[in-house]
């Protein structure tokens, strides 16, 4: 099982660079836990845009 994070701990987590950090606190829901691959797919999805 792929252990869960909230949106407030992957803000904080070093794993991801500041700007990456910016992006998770646009794009994820507060009251939603997400996996690291979940947060590094919605970054990826969301530079995809740019």
């Amino acid at each position: 099982m792929t252990k869960s994070f909230s949106k407030a701990s992957l803000i904080d987590s070093k794993v991801f660079k500041p700007i990456e950090r910016d992006i998770l606190s646009m794009k994820l829901v507060d009251s939603k836990q997400y996996s690291i691959n979940e947060a590094k797919k919605i970054i990826e999805k969301f530079k995809g845009g740019i």
